[in-house]
């Protein structure tokens, strides 16, 4: 049977995406499949009445024919997606198709990059709302597998990443995030999580990560009970038993010296993006 996911978007109209076939073997596939790609990569969209751009990624082998996996990765309060398209390396470990989105967080008043606005309120962030046309937009231009929706982030991209997590849980199938928070509100359904944090972070303390963690076995209806898992090297933690269709991973990584030999436990772990890619492919493909 097919599905119907339901978008907010902010001060857009409501728009319903209904999928051309159900989740099987080829995927929940999205209204783009079989239509020609769009002829450049697109690069803006316009959300809220102003002009948002992102970095989009599309395989040189795409093909309109097969529903590809979708991530956005979100970037911190003062790295650009540029740089955290770099050291996320995400794309580098990729083993099936995917499209991945690097958004562009807004100035704020501080000259540092923003997702939100102090006004916003816990359920519904400013950039909720660029998440959703983003998802509305490549769903609607490729093929993408529904069912197969991922976010990652790394310090106030993990916040926000994490927080979309649960506000947008029915349309997410997991999230994969380092050094982050999350504004807690009522989940709209279940996602798979992976969260590491460094215990001697001192830009976003542990506490606001086990907070993530802790809201996230909340969300997915995991007891508090862990066992220790791979990759030990990162200290991770597994919450749910190894059948459960959306894990809660908990990672207190020690990793704390930059590749300069800085002191700086607030980073992105050398492993990171090795290891989320690799959480997001153990999942089991569709649970919806």
């Amino acid at each position: 049977m097919g599905r119907m996911i339901l978008l907010g978007l902010g001060l857009l109209s409501m728009l319903v995406i209904t999928t051309i076939c159900g989740a099987d073997e080829t995927g929940n596939r999205s209204p783009g499949c079989g239509q020609s790609a769009p002829a450049t990569t697109p690069v803006s969209i316009e959300v809220g009445g102003r002009s948002r751009e992102f970095i989009s990624v599309v395989p040189e082998s795409y093909d309109a024919n097969v529903p590809h996996r979708l991530i956005f990765a979100f970037h911190g309060r003062t790295t650009p997606n540029t740089q955290v398209r770099k050291y996320y390396r995400i794309e580098q470990n990729a083993k099936v198709p995917t499209i991945f989105v690097y958004p562009a967080g807004l100035i704020a008043a501080d000259g540092k990059y923003s997702w939100y606005t102090r006004d916003d309120s816990r359920d519904q962030l400013r950039d909720y709302a660029f998440f959703d046309a983003l998802l509305v937009q490549f769903s609607s231009s490729y093929c993408i597998d529904l069912d197969q929706i991922f976010v990652v982030g790394h310090s106030l991209g993990a916040s926000f990443a994490n927080s979309l997590g649960c506000a947008r849980g029915n349309v997410l199938r997991g999230v994969g995030t380092v050094a982050g928070g999350i504004w807690e509100t009522e989940c709209s359904g279940p996602s798979a999580a992976i969260i590491m944090h460094n215990p001697k972070d001192d830009l976003v303390s542990v506490s606001r990560g086990l907070s993530v963690r802790d809201h996230a076995l909340a969300q997915n209806r995991l007891q508090p009970l862990s066992r220790s898992c791979e990759p030990r090297d990162l200290n991770c933690e597994c919450y749910g038993p190894p059948d459960t269709p959306n894990p809660v991973v908990w990672c207190p990584h020690t990793e704390d010296h930059n590749r300069r030999g800085k002191f700086y436990p607030h980073l992105w772990p050398r492993e990171a993006g090795t290891v989320i890619m690799e959480f997001f492919d153990a999942l089991p493909r569709s649970v919806r």
